[in-house]
């Protein structure tokens, strides 16, 4: 029979998870390059002012496009005074901006970086289970093991089975292959194994 497929729907879940937390941060930084590297500064007209506890909030109109940002007290009243502050565009995307000045706060960082914790510990205990917890098979080797091509196979030939997989552990007169979802404990019974640690390798025997 085939060797079982390799099962990683949670491994990649999980990892499709930490896309997406850290997608924003990601983008944010990105961002920040391209304005630092490529952007040009423009007058923007303020429309609106007010303080809400620290924050210092300006709602103001760039080419057009409106937006809101938190600065520091010394931009704040030179805005206030002005009716203009400077915001640092994209020439080519007027709608990625940064006003100078701008306040911003670290809490969407904190959260994706404790989220990203979180994840690798999950990665953590689902690797953890999965070796612990996939069943094993017992081979008695007739032969010696041998390199051979990557990949996962148990096929039974007359009333022995051929086993291919990576080498996952190495003892005294016996071997561990992985086959994914699957693990086989080789009992060598003389033979001499050729092939060294996670290295894909190819024995003939029978199950026991």
């Amino acid at each position: 029979m085939a060797a079982p497929r390799r099962r990683w729907t949670p491994t990649l879940a999980v990892v499709l998870v930490a896309a997406l937390v850290n997608l924003p941060v990601v983008h944010g930084l990105w961002l920040d390059r391209r304005l630092a590297a490529d952007g040009v500064v423009r007058v923007a007209t303020v429309e609106a002012h007010r303080e809400r506890g620290d924050a210092h909030l300006l709602q103001y109109v760039v080419e057009d496009f409106p937006g809101t940002a938190d600065v520091d007290p010394d931009v704040y009243e030179q805005a206030v005074r002005t009716g203009q502050v400077a915001v640092r565009v994209l020439p080519d995307d007027p709608s990625a901006r940064r006003v100078e000045g701008e306040v911003r706060g670290r809490l969407g960082l904190v959260l994706a970086l404790v989220a990203d914790a979180a994840l690798a510990l999950m990665l953590l205990l689902l690797w953890r289970f999965r070796g612990r917890h996939r069943p094993q098979l017992r081979l008695v080797a007739t032969g010696d093991v041998e390199r051979c091509p990557p990949g996962a196979r148990l096929e039974p030939v007359g009333d022995q089975h051929v086993v291919c997989g990576d080498v996952l552990e190495i003892g005294d007169g016996e071997l561990v292959l992985d086959l994914g979802d699957l693990r086989v404990q080789v009992l060598l019974d003389g033979h001499v194994n050729q092939v060294g640690h996670q290295q894909p390798a190819r024995v003939t025997g029978r199950l026991v």
